[in-house]
């Protein structure tokens, strides 16, 4: 029976399977990432989300569809609410400050983490996920900062480096997430020693005359 495990003699409820497809996920998450994919079995899975084996293959029929919606899951385009005005009266620190909450927001949570590490480790397996997390998470970013720095030139802000080359915006933090999935992760206090780092670059970039004396 697909129901979550209960105390002797209390009830049991089923779960709908909205909610038993996250646990399962959640599950294969911890398995993946302790045992690597070809070591995790569909068994392992099931143990790890208080299932019987027959209960996983009711909503997967393989560990690769697993690992597939396991990664897809994390493929969803950032929220991107509460944009500044891009005009030249918004500073660029409050545009700043805005872009980096997001960004360590979307790409520093340790689930987020832990699945990237497991599409670059299997990047054989699912290239075509790495390129759809390109387009469909860090695009979305480089394209919302592209026009809206186009609109504050247009309105006669100072054209910054950023609008012909957006990456660069996100430069910083790829950096430090890669040295996070391969040395080490950070303690708070270097966290935020990066993030205001990352902040006063893009002050700079967005305004050329901020760095200069006087």
């Amino acid at each position: 029976m697909d129901s979550v495990s209960a105390p002797a003699g209390a009830p049991r409820r089923r779960l709908s399977p909205a909610v038993r497809m996250q646990q399962i996920l959640d599950a294969a998450l911890v398995e993946f990432c302790e045992r690597g994919y070809v070591d995790t079995r569909m068994d392992d899975i099931a143990r790890r989300a208080g299932l019987s084996k027959g209960g996983l293959y009711a909503h997967f029929d393989s560990k690769d569809a697993v690992f597939e919606a396991l990664l897809r899951r994390s493929l969803a385009p950032p929220s991107l609410e509460g944009m500044p005005e891009p005009d030249p009266s918004v500073p660029p620190r409050e545009f700043a400050a805005w872009l980096v909450d997001r960004l360590y927001a979307q790409f520093t949570n340790p689930a987020g983490l832990r699945v990237l590490w497991l599409m670059i480790a299997e990047r054989e397996r699912v290239g075509h996920l790495l390129e759809l997390w390109d387009c469909q998470v860090i695009g979305p970013y480089e394209a919302v900062l592209q026009r809206a720095l186009a609109a504050r030139e247009a309105a006669g802000a100072r054209p910054s480096v950023l609008s012909r080359a957006p990456w660069l915006a996100l430069s910083p933090l790829i950096h430090a997430t890669m040295r996070e999935l391969v040395i080490r992760a950070p303690g708070a206090a270097e966290m935020a020693q990066w993030r205001q780092a990352h902040e006063d670059l893009l002050v700079e970039l967005l305004d050329p005359a901020s760095r200069l004396p006087g």
